[in-house]
């Protein structure tokens, strides 16, 4: 059986993979370009409650995957959403920082006086005048795919189901070959933001 064939259109994924449930409060501007894609999941039970957190208008990602493999589209993929969240410096992660770039990250990391919140979003907005792949994708450069998968104190995020792994390589296959991007722009949420490890770990992409 031939796999059904898939477009952009006005921003819309068309394809028998993929249902329309665009829900426009969560879309925030005009994406100029797609650098990378960014893995995540919900924390939420069911899908049906991340589209009403989706309708209060604040964060959101682009796709959906639900638990049986069904892929929806919540935001157009030439919009902007707010699905990252504040972004780690690279350079000091890998460890590749130039000794100023190092100490003007310290600085901004470890000022007294100011909240761990501040100072992270501070950082956050430095990393942000890096080019890509300088940087970590953002909001600004980056599709977000949630996969359903609910949080449980202590046990972390729900494992990913072999059909959402199966949407997902589908999907980022797909995306990678419309923005002409590779695995190595797809990173899982903890890999660029401040989020807990074991989202989206189980996620897989690649065969």
């Amino acid at each position: 059986m031939s796999e059904p064939t898939a477009e952009i259109k006005d921003g819309k994924l068309v394809s028998g993979k993929v249902l329309d449930k665009r829900v426009a409060k969560i879309e925030h501007g005009i994406l100029q370009q797609v650098h990378a894609l960014v893995v995540q999941q919900s924390g939420a039970p069911t899908a049906e409650s991340s589209f009403q957190s989706y309708k209060s208008g604040k964060a959101g990602a682009h796709f959906l995957n639900e638990k049986d493999g069904v892929i929806y589209q919540t935001a157009r993929v030439d919009r902007k959403c707010w699905h990252v969240g504040n972004i780690s410096s690279r350079c000091s992660i890998l460890k590749t920082c130039s000794p100023d770039e190092l100490a003007t990250i310290k600085a901004i990391l470890f000022k007294k006086g100011e909240a761990y919140s501040t100072r992270i979003k501070n950082l956050s907005r430095h990393e942000a005048d890096k080019s890509y792949p300088e940087r970590y994708p953002s909001n600004e450069d980056a599709l977000g795919i949630e996969l359903m998968g609910n949080f449980s104190e202590g046990r972390g995020y729900e494992t990913v189901t072999d059909y959402q792994n199966l949407s997902l390589h589908w999907l980022v296959a797909f995306l990678e070959q419309q923005f002409g991007i590779s695995d190595t722009d797809v990173y899982r949420h903890p890999e660029v933001s401040y989020k807990q490890a074991s989202e989206a770990a189980t996620a897989r992409w690649s065969k």
